[in-house]
């Protein structure tokens, strides 16, 4: 049985007068384990003392005066603990290090806490013990070590694995989408559409693409104040996404003007989705012009396409606004 400080002068005993009442009172109050350990030969350590009113168990089984320093400790970081005692003995300074790993104490256990030794010095400056402190940080004995079974540990790295594919997939978005109206942002939109481009040239399917700008846009900005013109390109974009297919893609090009690809379908297709928006957003007090074309044979890339259905846009504003032209109709006012 450890006998308590105050009944155990052996312990103050290693320091001289002038220290032994701090250490007394250190000791006592001091939140932590400290344990005063004999210097031997060929690194074995022996504990000499223990101020057993702060005692922890460092391992799962009790340690008391007259064991080995090392059996304090898991068998896993014995080494550890030695050659940092020794280097201590070595420096003849105090050393301070850290142990962690899995503490196992019947269920596994994660811990990682400080130790710190102190070398006692008594004849011509030969180290003979070393005090041993285990700070609070680590163990204390109204703190024990937090314990995760291995269901806890699973679902903790679960959580934290959900957490980051939740990220990723915000990043992702954010990376993709405009951030105004959530539709593709226009690098984004070029890639999936020179992708679609490919795929359909290379099954010689129908590809149709409408470019469309909202009219009098920068009066909307300039009379009734930049939240009216998102408000206008908000609007303007649910109303696409409300005309479209799941399979067609939509983006904003620029500013006010969008595009929406629609594959595998035709002209009087394309037309459709074109007519819908115009009659959703009349209904709001807003007008669109659009101009829409086809992919074609001889285009080498979906810029001939864009850049084809840009001109019939221009064209549409040019005679008028709020109307479709196309190089395959008539222009529809």
């Amino acid at each position: 049985m450890v006998m308590p400080i105050e009944h155990n002068p052996a312990f103050r005993g290693y320091f001289n007068e002038d220290t032994g009442s701090v250490l007394h009172a250190l000791c006592d109050f001091f939140p932590a384990q400290m344990v005063v350990v004999s210097v031997e030969e060929s690194n074995n350590f022996i504990i000499e003392a223990i101020n057993s009113s702060q005692q922890t168990a460092l391992h799962s089984k009790q340690i008391g005066v007259g064991e080995y320093f090392v059996d304090m400790f898991p068998a896993s970081l014995k080494e550890e603990v030695i050659e940092n005692s020794a280097r201590c003995i070595a420096e003849g300074a105090p050393v301070r290090f850290e142990l962690s790993g899995n503490y196992i104490n019947g269920v596994s256990q994660l811990s990682s806490y400080p130790v710190i030794l102190i070398p006692i010095t008594k004849h011509q400056g030969i180290t003979t013990h070393l005090l041993c402190v285990v700070p609070s940080s680590g163990f204390d004995s109204g703190t024990q070590p937090i314990l995760y079974s291995e269901q806890e540990v699973e679902r903790r790295v679960k959580e934290r694995t959900d957490e980051l594919v939740a990220i990723n997939h915000r990043l992702s978005y954010l990376a993709t989408h405009d951030w105004l109206t959530d539709v593709y942002n226009r690098r984004h939109l070029l890639e999936m559409a020179t992708i679609e481009f490919n795929r359909v040239g290379r099954y010689d399917l129908s590809l149709g693409l409408l470019m469309l700008d909202i009219d009098h846009f920068k009066s909307i900005n300039d009379e009734q104040g930049h939240m009216a013109g998102d408000q206008a390109l908000q609007t303007v974009a649910q109303a696409i996404r409300s005309a479209v297919r799941e399979c067609d893609l939509v983006g904003r090009y620029g500013g006010d003007e969008f595009i929406i690809l629609a594959p595998e379908t035709d002209i009087q297709g394309v037309r459709s989705i074109a007519e819908r928006l115009r009659s959703t957003l009349k209904s709001v007090n807003l007008s669109i012009s659009v101009g829409i074309t086809m992919r074609e044979r001889h285009d080498h890339s979906i810029d001939d396409v864009i850049n084809r259905a840009d001109h019939l846009l221009l064209n549409a504003k040019r005679n008028g606004r709020n109307r479709i032209e196309s190089v395959s109709l008539v222009s529809i006012p």
